[in-house]
């Protein structure tokens, strides 16, 4: 995870030291706020600490200024594949949906619906231009939902980043309509859906007005208090608490006159009216002093299309954030790694929320703490009452410290039928001086990639939560930065190639046999020949494609022998868990370059290249997407093309 994307939710403790080694700590629960002083009074002890921090903190020049469904039918397909997801049942929103009838498409600020059955006959039959960038939507039944950004200025001239959300009615697929259209308070962090209830997790900035941020530069760059980084320690701390005692009032004045409205979450209707999603009561937060964000759940029904108001949706003082959800719980993690003073140590924990699922109720359920800082949403699982939860104990700016025992990566089990998910079981240190680049548990097991120059990965058997155990490892050159379970006795990884000093070669896709479990191997392993290349796969999941037998993702690289061309194309391969892994096809797309800007054979930009970007199988055919259009073959021959479908 980068560190733009790592925050707070509760004060990390600066201490002295840390410990010598991560040990296992306790849950902790949230309180709300009693009053809308008491919200300014945390948000004024925020800015005051962030501000004097001697890492610069939220102090920068710029901070003054900007703050699935359809027709069904004896015709209909049988089997197609969906977004790949971590959870079984829960939907994550992604550019691509289908309903085996239809595959709809956000691209370059249109929604494209393609009638894709008959795959012969695959068409353009609706489309919507939406106005705006956009590549996150979710499909149910006659409905879609999809999200976009803004930012607008409020009444007292600040800066809000806005997600847009619109849902469109695509009952007559030919006229997709707009139905709704709301704006909600904060950048989109993640969001997830089960059966018709989404569930939308936002990041609200709290912004202090642009003299305040006049003010505390003037303060900062006052000529006898200019920090030093060379100075001792003891003179650094004496500047910053300095520092505090002048930029206290400054902050104090200017919240005691914002009102809640300037502060809270709000959305804004089509008519322009704007409604809080919360009071100041509603917001929860922790005992110590935390970011001035709010992170925001917010909960729509699909079948009604009506986001929840004031009092429904559930807000957390907190910044961005990591999310994972099952069934019946949605997560959100926080790191410290965020915040940090420049002269203490940094205390390197994630603190993590569960808020419980069930339609419109989404309610706080209980907080957790982990040693070290996740990678991602596959960094957590559920089960059977249960978090399991992986993590690498590394420096603050996300590198690895090999100067003392305490780094390395860990698996840790949380309990959570109680409201203070206390850690029950623990393994910790493993591949000390690397950092985790895959996680995948399946049930009782879980699998993990670890990398600095060879790609160590473990398997770890969790069936005594209490006592976790690493009982095996495979060390080979490169990565996989994404796992996927292929039956009990197969680990399929996406990540890259290389050598054994650990340089980095072409993407690569790998077949890993675990039926051994303390003695894992690489049964194959498939590397796109190119000079260089690369793959939105390689951070994005939805971008890969695993469906019955079959695994494609989009690739991208240079040739360096033909005067740097450059190729962009889906890679689809055949998986056999006796044989290994066969390369069927590389598709490429363009032949949907003339379609789109020389139908007429007319201005013809032959250099353009179209970008691959998903995949989906319908019964026996392969739709390949890219930024121009869809191409439509068999699966036993993925270079030989039955349909064009130009998007444009």
């Amino acid at each position: 995870m980068e560190k733009s994307s790592l925050s707070l939710l509760t004060l990390l403790a600066l201490t002295a030291c840390d410990p010598v080694t991560p040990e296992i700590g306790t849950g902790f629960d949230l309180q709300r706020f009693s009053s809308c002083d008491a919200m300014n009074d945390h948000l004024t002890d925020s800015f005051v600490r962030n501000m004097s921090s001697l890492s610069g903190g939220m102090l920068s020049e710029d901070s003054a200024v900007l703050p699935e469904a359809g027709s069904s039918g004896e015709n209909s397909p049988s089997d197609y594949s969906t977004t790949n997801v971590q959870e079984a049942n829960v939907d994550e929103p992604d550019m691509v949906k289908t309903d085996g009838n239809y595959v709809y498409v956000l691209e370059n600020g249109t929604l494209s619906i393609v009638k894709s059955w008959p795959a012969e006959q695959a068409e353009v039959v609706g489309q919507v231009d939406i106005g705006v960038h956009s590549e996150k939507m979710f499909l149910f039944e006659d409905r879609i939902a999809l999200y976009s950004s803004d930012w607008t200025m409020d009444e007292g001239g600040y800066g809000r980043t806005q997600t847009i959300v619109q849902l469109i009615d695509i009952t007559n697929r030919s006229e997709p309509s707009v139905i709704s259209k709301k704006a909600l308070d904060g950048d989109f962090i993640s969001a997830r859906m089960i059966d018709s209830d989404v569930y939308t997790v936002l990041s609200n900035r709290v912004e202090l007005p642009a003299e305040v941020y006049e003010d505390v530069w003037d303060v900062w760059y006052d000529e006898e208090g200019y920090w030093d980084w060379r100075a001792p320690i003891a003179n650094q701390l004496l500047f910053k608490s300095r520092l505090e005692r002048q930029l206290r009032p400054l902050i104090a004045d200017a919240m005691r006159d914002r009102p809640s409205s300037e502060i809270l979450p709000s959305v804004t209707h089509e008519d322009g009216t704007r409604e809080p999603l919360v009071s100041c009561t509603d917001v929860l937060h922790g005992s110590d002093i935390s970011e001035p964000q709010i992170t925001t759940v917010v909960h729509m029904d699909m079948d009604s299309g009506d986001i929840k108001m004031s009092g429904e949706a559930t807000s957390v003082m907190a910044g961005s954030t990591t999310v994972y959800a099952s069934s019946n719980n949605l997560y959100v993690a926080q790191s410290s790694n965020a915040w940090w003073d420049g002269i203490s140590e940094i205390e390197r924990v994630t603190n993590i929320h569960r808020f419980s699922l069930n339609g419109a109720n989404t309610d706080y359920a209980g907080s957790g703490q982990v040693d070290g800082y996740m990678h991602n949403q596959f960094s957590m699982s559920e089960y059977k009452g249960m978090l399991r939860v992986s993590t690498t104990y590394s420096d603050w700016w996300w590198g690895t410290s090999t100067d003392d025992n305490r780094s390395g990566n860990n698996v840790f089990v949380l309990d959570i039928e109680q409201s203070q998910m206390s850690q029950i079981g623990a393994i910790t240190g493993l591949a000390p001086g690397e950092q985790i680049y895959a996680t995948r548990f399946q049930g009782e097991r879980a699998f993990m990639v670890t990398f600095v120059q060879v790609d160590p990965l473990f398997t770890i058997d969790l069936s005594q939560p209490t006592a976790p155990v690493a009982k095996g490892e495979l060390k080979i050159p490169g990565y996989s930065s994404y796992l996927h379970p292929i039956g009990d006795d197969h680990i399929l990884g996406v990540g890259v190639d290389g050598d054994w000093d650990g340089r980095i070669s072409g993407v690569a896709v790998s077949l890993f046999d675990v039926s051994d479990f303390s003695d894992p191997q690489q049964q194959d392993k498939l590397t796109m020949e190119c000079d260089s290349t690369w793959s939105e796969a390689l951070w994005d999941h939805h971008a890969i494609l695993v469906h019955n037998d079959t695994v494609a993702l989009p690739v991208y690289g240079w040739s360096w022998d033909t005067d740097s061309e450059y190729t962009s194309g889906l890679l689809v391969a055949s998986i056999n868990t006796n044989s290994g892994l066969t390369q069927t096809g590389f598709v490429d797309h363009s032949p949907l370059v003339e379609a789109v800007y020389c139908p007429d054979e007319k201005d013809c930009t032959e250099s353009f290249v179209p970008q691959m970007r998903r995949s989906l199988m319908i019964e026996d055919y392969l739709f390949s997407i890219s930024d121009l259009g869809i191409m439509v073959s068999p699966m036993d021959d993925p270079e030989a093309t039955i349909a064009e479908v130009p998007l444009f």
